[in-house]
């Protein structure tokens, strides 16, 4: 994936999680619990989803950077 089109799905998923995170709050302290309780799990679902992606993405790095200096000797 381009840069372009990367940035641009940074930007969103970083909006759409401040929403759902502000979302889950006004509703729990309004009094529906459930939904917020709902949208809650929801956020921190996509919230794990990007540390997993990230972690091996960095994991991924961390090899390929090992094997090129390996290469060397």
């Amino acid at each position: 994936m381009n840069d372009k089109k990367s940035g641009k799905l940074q930007a969103l998923v970083i909006v759409f999680m401040i929403l759902l995170l502000v979302t889950a709050f006004v509703l729990f302290f309004l009094g529906h619990y459930m939904i917020g309780f709902i949208l809650f799990g929801i956020f921190m679902l996509v919230l794990n989803a990007i540390s997993n992606w990230t972690k091996i993405k960095n994991e991924e790095y961390v090899y390929l950077k090992n094997h090129k200096n390996n290469e060397y000797w």
